[in-house]
């Protein structure tokens, strides 16, 4: 099965008894006839933490949808164990690899380069091994490191990448791989090794400090492969500065190979909240102006010849970050005819504009029928409108609390609250109507809608 992959050097045969002996992870196989044909391995790193490795399909049996089979399997046996977190990586240019994980919910959470360096002379290291009693001092040293962000937390034993916690870190410490410079004094740089699991070779997964810390690290570990027998030492690490100084370090020896790490689901939001990819298009419509600006200035910077600033803004504007209230806007065409008055399609405007630019809100969170439209935050309503010929109804909630004051309708008859949604403890409401039918009521009706977004747009738990 794998000996046409990679040209005939898949590390496949080299792990095969191993992973099929761990009795902690699962290792799936997919068979024609009989015979094995495709496989994936689902590596249990720590408790909760799962890694997925290993996916194969025979050549002869591409374009069958037979590896998206496989892929949906193993997926189903992931959340079986109830993960807290799930990863794999794969070659930047995998686009099949990338595809399947990024239909899946997979995120990009870091970006590597794979070097190899030849072994240096066997000699005694620039730096030190540090000691296991400066676990402290090296974990705020991590922790607060540029490769360790770059990494989303992350480090490397080859193509894998296992969370750096403190457990590992001192697990790393007691073995001796653990590699500080100078020799004496206050530590200036870390660098983190380990064993890989397909041959036994020697990965760098963790290197920071100054540019002279990293390349003297750097050379150790090249020193340390020569010690141990080896006679060349990995290091897979974050694109820029620091795989660039350990590339002139000496692992030179081929050229980088870009790998990109995956985790389902994006970092920092619990299940409860809005999705990531929410979040971020409705900060993107919120800023898009200075999105476009920022986009555009750096395109004119950086052009390779001579371009106008506003040509170039223009292209952004078409082409990069999408135009948001020239979509939303030209959907409500057909409905703005229901409305008899040129002020009070105009009311209509203003109100859609400021939901869309002040709050985010765009195409896909907003549903449009005959006789109106209505704005939703996941499967809560915010604001439902009812287009009449000679006004427009606006409900506000409720499904988000009670955060409207008594103050909003005083003196406005045209604003009425729903007495059944009025909470004494509060001494607000959870729903408000308002009765819109000139342009001078778009102001208190653009409070209310603020009132009711910062409630149901707010964090959970802020």
């Amino acid at each position: 099965m794998s000996r046409g992959i990679w040209g005939g050097t898949d590390y496949l045969p080299l792990v095969w008894d191993r992973w099929l002996a761990d009795d902690k992870g699962l290792l799936l196989t997919a068979t024609l006839d009989g015979r094995p044909v495709g496989m994936s391995k689902i590596t249990i790193l720590s408790p909760g933490e799962v890694w997925l490795e290993g996916l194969r399909l025979h050549p002869d049996l591409h374009g069958r949808g037979l590896t998206r089979q496989i892929n949906r399997v193993a997926f189903r046996e992931v959340m079986n164990l109830h993960p807290k977190s799930v990863r794999y990586s794969t070659g930047a240019g995998n686009a099949v690899s990338r595809h399947l994980g990024e239909r899946r919910g997979f995120w990009q959470i870091a970006r590597a380069h794979w070097l190899w360096g030849a072994a240096a002379k066997r000699e005694p290291l620039r730096g030190r091994v540090a000691k296991p009693a400066e676990q402290s001092e090296i974990v705020d040293f991590v922790r607060n490191s540029e490769c360790y962000h770059s990494m989303s937390g992350l480090y490397a034993i080859g193509w894998k990448f296992p969370a750096l916690t403190r457990r590992r870190l001192r697990g790393l410490l007691s073995r001796g791989r653990v590699l500080v410079t100078p020799r004496r004094g206050r530590i200036r740089g870390v660098a983190l090794y380990d064993i890989g699991e397909i041959d036994g070779d020697i990965c760098l997964g963790y290197v920071d400090g100054p540019k002279e810390a990293i390349t003297s690290l750097a050379r150790d570990v090249l020193r340390v492969a020569a010690s141990t027998g080896h006679d060349a030492a990995s290091a897979m690490l974050p694109v820029g500065r620091i795989a660039n100084t350990v590339r002139a370090a000496g692992f030179d020896r081929i050229r980088p190979v870009d790998a990109v790490v995956y985790e389902l689901g994006a970092r920092g939001f619990r299940d409860d909240d809005e999705p990531f990819d929410s979040i971020m298009w409705r900060t993107l419509r919120m800023h898009g102006e200075e999105a476009t600006d920022l986009v555009a200035d750096f395109l004119t910077e950086r052009a390779p010849r001579g371009v106008e600033r506003q040509n170039v803004r223009d292209f952004v504007a078409r082409n990069i970050v999408p135009d948001h209230e020239r979509e939303v806007i030209g959907s409500l065409q057909p409905l703005q005819h229901r409305l008899a008055s040129w002020s009070l399609r105009g009311v209509l405007r203003g109100v859609v504009k400021h939901l869309i630019v002040r709050h985010g809100f765009g195409r896909d969170s907003i549903r449009i029928r005959k006789g109106g439209l209505s704005f939703w935050h996941g499967e809560a309503k915010i604001a439902d409108l009812v287009l009449a010929r000679r006004s427009i109804r606006i409900t506000l909630g409720p499904g988000f609390g009670p955060c409207f004051p008594r103050r909003l309708g005083s003196g406005r008859e045209w604003i009425t609250f729903d007495e059944t949604s009025f909470d004494r403890r509060s001494g607000r409401y959870a729903a408000v109507t308002m009765r819109l039918t000139e342009e001078s009521q778009v102001g208190a009706a653009i409070e209310a809608v603020d009132i009711v977004c910062r409630k149901a747009l707010r964090p959970r738990g802020r």
